[in-house]
C-alpha cells in the first residue's frame, strides 16, 4: 500500500506526542502535510482549510487556546480523561479521550479527512453556484434594459447580447454588464 500525504492535515502537539501521532498514522500509510511542536508554529503556518490534530497541552499554549485562534476547517483534539467540556464550549472540536487506541485514532483521522474533503468540495460548488446566480442576475437585468429601451422581446434581447458576445469573443455576462454600465444602448 502506498503512503498518502494528506495535504490539509496538520499535527500540533509537543515533540514526543507529535512523533508518536505521526508514527501511528504512518502505520496506516497516512502522512500529514506538516507537524508543529508549538501552537505558535501552527498558527503562523496554518491555512483556513486545514484539518488539525492537536493535543490538550502544547509547550506555549493549551489546545483550547489554539482552537480559538486557529482558522482550521476541522479540529480533532486528544483530551485527558478528566477534561472539562466547558473549556471547549462553543468550539467545533471532535474530542478523543486519552488513552486512545491506534485503530480509533486512524479511523477518526480518516473520517475527519474524508468529511473535510467533502466539505471543501461543497464550499467550492456553493461558490460556483453563487457566481452563476450573480451572473444570471446581471444578464437578466441587461435583457430588461434592452427590452425597455429598444422595445424588444426577451428572446430578441437575449439574442442581441449573445450575438455581441460571439462577435467580440467576450463572455455574455461581460457584455451584459457593459449594457448596464453604459449611458446609451448600442447593441
Amino acid at each position: 500500500m502506498t503512503e498518502t500525504t494528506i495535504s490539509r492535515l496538520l499535527i500540533a502537539a509537543p515533540q514526543g506526542v507529535a512523533a508518536k501521532l505521526e508514527g501511528i498514522l504512518a502505520t496506516a500509510h497516512i502522512t500529514p502535510a506538516a507537524v508543529y511542536c508549538t501552537g505558535g508554529e501552527a498558527l503562523a503556518r496554518a491555512h483556513e482549510h486545514a484539518l488539525l490534530l492537536t493535543s490538550w497541552r502544547l509547550p506555549d499554549m493549551t489546545g483550547p487556546e489554539l482552537v480559538k485562534k486557529m482558522p482550521a476547517a476541522g479540529v480533532m483534539m486528544i483530551v485527558p480523561g478528566d477534561y472539562d467540556p466547558a473549556e471547549l464550549e462553543g468550539a467545533d472540536v471532535l474530542t478523543l479521550h486519552n488513552p486512545i487506541s491506534q485503530d480509533a485514532l486512524i479511523q477518526a483521522v480518516r473520517a475527519m479527512c474524508y468529511c473535510g474533503a467533502k466539505m471543501q468540495a461543497l464550499e467550492i460548488k456553493a461558490l460556483r453556484l453563487e457566481r452563476q446566480l450573480s451572473e444570471r442576475k446581471v444578464i437578466e437585468r441587461a435583457k430588461g434594459r434592452l427590452m425597455d429601451a429598444l422595445r424588444l422581446s426577451e428572446k430578441e434581447a437575449h439574442y442581441r447580447i449573445q450575438k455581441k458576445s460571439m462577435d467580440t469573443g467576450r463572455r455574455i455576462v461581460d457584455i451584459a454588464q457593459e449594457i448596464l454600465d453604459s449611458k446609451e444602448i448600442a447593441v
